[in-house]
């Protein structure tokens, strides 16, 4: 029996094989489209993702050290002036204006103050808002707060309490009772009497105020020291301003791992009725990814990215690059699919479109090839 003729061929006839092949390979197509895109995205995420936390970190560092360069410049200056050489309070309120200065140019800086071997001590504390006014019990039109402590003249310290207006104007004094501050007994003034250098205390409880902060201090002269207060709250709110993310945790800590500074600064204080005030380590803020890094230790510098709690982390520890300061870390950890949000976001659209576009094709290529059977069946 004869072939059937090209003409006699059924008109439904279609090329079903071929056309399962060429969608077959559309879809592997856009398939692997896909992954290179999926691929590509990632790695141009975690390169851009440790670019943008180096410089993070790196401005976190430039803040903190210029935090404590400008005030200690500021004692170096003040050491070679006049003040130390004063010997009464009326030849040290000459003095004050260039003490408001340097607070004005450093408003990180709770006070400034001098102590002498005499036992006189002079401080100067600036007074920005009403609740600061309110602790001291100042005039509300007061600016700043002059504390002096003459020792070395009377049989017993004599205190008194100026409050001055933006203009030095002299608004009130009190003569409150000496309360047995001795700034020879203080650790800043001993630290500094014993160095020859500019020092930077480790935490301590303010005697005035009964925050923790450190002290920037030097000697000045033969027979006197300043200083400079930096409260913890003040480096705390520093690194609150660089937390990046809503999971981000950033602190300074010491050797043995206690917390001079984080962005919650409420967090750092143990309040235990049992003992005296202390600050915390970092295992001990509630905070279970900080308890699972100090497993490792807390003289650790690292860089580098760690699996927490399931959760994948890029990790920053080093000694903070600060001169003078006790030994220090700086800690920063930023979860990186927050770091990294809006990348993960345009990775997911890419590979949504490329697949998009695939599934689109095959329909489109099918009814094309059903378009071209059929007009060859009708010319046929």
């Amino acid at each position: 029996m004869p072939e059937p003729t090209q003409s006699e061929r059924p008109a439904s006839a279609f090329p079903w094989p071929a056309l399962l092949l060429a969608s077959t390979l559309i879809l592997i197509t856009g398939l692997l489209l896909a992954l290179l895109h999926y691929q590509l995205h990632s790695r141009a995420m975690l390169s851009s993702g440790n670019a943008l936390f180096n410089q993070i970190a790196k401005q976190l560092q430039y803040s903190l050290a210029a935090t404590y360069n400008p005030p200690r410049r500021a004692l170096n200056l003040l050491a070679l002036d006049a003040l130390p050489d004063t010997e009464n309070l009326e030849q040290r309120l000459t003095r004050i204006p260039m003490l408001a200065q340097v607070l004005t140019d450093n408003p990180q800086l709770n006070s400034v103050y001098i102590g002498w071997d005499s036992g006189d001590y002079l401080m100067l504390r600036p007074l920005p808002n009403a609740a600061s006014r309110d602790r001291f019990n100042a005039p509300q039109a007061a600016h700043w707060m002059v504390w002096h402590i003459a020792a070395g003249q009377y049989r017993r310290p004599v205190v008194i309490h100026l409050y001055l207006d933006q203009t030095f104007k002299l608004l009130e004094s009190q003569h409150p009772p000496h309360d047995g501050f001795d700034p020879r007994t203080r650790p800043w003034y001993e630290a500094a009497k014993a160095s020859a250098n500019q020092i930077i205390t480790t935490p301590y409880v303010f005697f005035s105020t009964n925050e923790f902060g450190t002290t920037m201090a030097r000697p000045a002269g033969d027979n006197a020291v300043l200083g400079a207060d930096l409260t913890l709250s003040q480096l705390s709110t520093l690194l609150a301003d660089h937390r990046m993310t809503p999971s981000s945790e950033l602190l300074i800590y010491d050797t043995e791992g206690t917390v001079i500074a984080y962005h919650d600064v409420q967090r750092i204080i143990s309040t235990s009725r049992s003992g005296p005030l202390r600050l915390k380590r970092f295992n001990e803020l509630g905070s279970t990814l900080l308890a699972a890094l100090a497993l490792d230790g807390y003289q650790i510098e690292r860089q580098q990215p760690l699996t927490l709690e399931g959760r994948h982390w890029q990790v920053l520890q080093q000694r903070l690059p600060v001169k003078d300061i006790p030994d220090s870390y700086l800690a920063i950890l930023v979860p990186e699919d927050e770091l990294l949000a809006d990348a993960y976001r345009i990775r997911r659209q890419s590979v949504f479109a490329t697949l998009l576009l695939m599934l689109v094709l095959v329909p489109l290529v099918w009814l094309a090839a059903r378009r071209r059977s059929g007009t060859r069946s009708a010319l046929g």
